[in-house]
């Protein structure tokens, strides 16, 4: 979508703002740029755009707005009309715009000198690196430009990682000229990223991007989301395996070889695919996503990768009502409704149970200690299951609401804390 639409989208709705023009207005573009219904979904039901509103309620007078019915039924139908509406008008013969092109090209680049050296990506590191990259060139397509913002818990959960891990990786992949930071990030605004093309970019490997390309690296970056992978037994090595074997038969040498681990590794995670179902005692491989979630209800990690997301959204915004009561205590509509951030004495008197719950929804072991910052968390995570539909919504009129990053006072004081 083009960047109008995509600020349409991401903008609150107001009681003066026509919600059913702009939801129109962005499910065409939508249609228009070749997205599916299940793209829609999760864009209104599960990243709940603003801009999608009218398909989650219906104005009821006074500028006030009601929970609708059944709102997939009203998204499906209005989804409907989209397509059609789209179907009617003449494709245009005007090819991608430049900085698409220019994207395109970037990641093709990067796919084609990742397969030319297939022994730098062995290992657990090697594996790591490598979905760290393919993050970053899905991140670069999605936003049709050479240099993207793109926050570490962000990265971590395209990435089907944590965020430190992508914090260790990046900097390896910095020093080694695979990527390159464009700006420091600034108070709740994430850094600058681009991939970084041999040569200053004047070489050129010949490589076209193509369809194939696109889903090969949505397909690897879907399986390394999966629950499966955070069972403790597979992991990231877990999938390599898994991957190595549903492209052929190998030996155990031979996967050692391939992926730069030892044999008795390999063993141990054919052990545990085995043990789940995921493959059988001669090399044969499941390969349905279907097999993957009850191999991760087995596993006890269903659900792993949602909580994730749900702790990072927490992470980030929690950071954001601290930066707003740092910056904008007079302004935030974040204070008014969470009250001023937690200081430690009002934190002792949280019950560590409440922040275990928010702070480490995928921990095990003892609860963390009762910390300002747990005791935040848990007081946002009460606030989301009280109010889920206007949670994030207020995260985000917080965030607009801070200074720009330019007016910040030392922005890089905020670089490992950024949200």
């Amino acid at each position: 979508m083009n960047p109008q639409i995509r600020a349409l989208a991401r903008a609150p709705i107001t009681a003066r703002t026509d919600a059913s023009a702009v939801g129109w207005s962005i499910l065409l573009s939508c249609a228009h740029a070749r997205m599916q219904y299940r793209d829609l979904h999760e864009a209104a039901f599960t990243d709940r755009w603003p801009g999608l509103e009218f398909v989650r309620t219906s104005r009821t007078g006074a500028g006030e707005r009601s929970p609708r019915l059944d709102a997939a039924a009203e998204l499906a139908r209005q989804w409907a009309k989209a397509v059609t509406a789209a179907s009617y008008t003449p494709r245009s013969t005007a090819g991608p715009s430049p900085a698409r092109r220019a994207a395109e090209t970037t990641v093709a680049n990067l796919l084609t000198r990742m397969d030319a050296q297939p022994s730098r990506w062995a290992g657990k590191t090697g594996a790591q690196d490598r979905l760290v990259l393919l993050a970053l060139a899905a991140r670069t397509l999605a936003a049709a430009a050479t240099e993207v913002h793109l926050s570490e818990r962000d990265w971590a959960l395209a990435a089907g990682l944590t965020r430190d891990t992508v914090a260790d990786r990046v900097r390896a992949l910095v020093q080694q000229g695979w990527v390159a930071r464009v700006r420091r990030a600034a108070g709740p605004w994430a850094a600058v990223w681009r991939i970084v093309n041999p040569g200053g970019g004047k070489q050129r490997s010949g490589a076209v991007f193509s369809p194939e390309m696109q889903r090969q690296l949505r397909t690897e970056l879907e399986c390394a989301r999966e629950d499966i992978w955070h069972a403790r037994p597979l992991g990231v090595l877990g999938m390599r395996v898994w991957t190595q074997l549903t492209s052929g038969r190998l030996s155990v040498r031979e996967l050692a070889t391939t992926l730069g681990i030892c044999p008795a590794t390999v063993r141990s995670k054919l052990r545990a695919l085995r043990s789940l179902g995921l493959c059988t005692a001669d090399g044969h491989v499941y390969r349905s996503r279907s097999r993957l979630a009850r191999a991760a209800v087995a596993a006890g990690v269903d659900g792993a990768h949602a909580d994730r997301v749900r702790l990072y959204q927490l992470h980030s915004a929690v950071f954001v009502w601290w930066f707003t009561t740092r910056y904008q205590p007079e302004r935030s509509d974040a204070l008014a409704e969470w009250g001023k951030f937690p200081n430690p004495a009002e934190a002792e008197q949280t019950h560590p149970t409440d922040i275990a719950l928010a702070y480490g929804a995928t921990a095990t072991g003892p609860p963390v200690s009762a910390t300002t910052w747990g005791a935040a968390m848990a007081a946002q995570d009460r606030h989301r299951d009280t109010d889920p539909d206007s949670w994030w919504e207020l995260v985000a009129a917080a965030r607009a609401a801070l200074p720009a990053p330019d007016m910040l006072l030392a922005p890089h004081q905020w670089a490992r804390t950024a949200a």
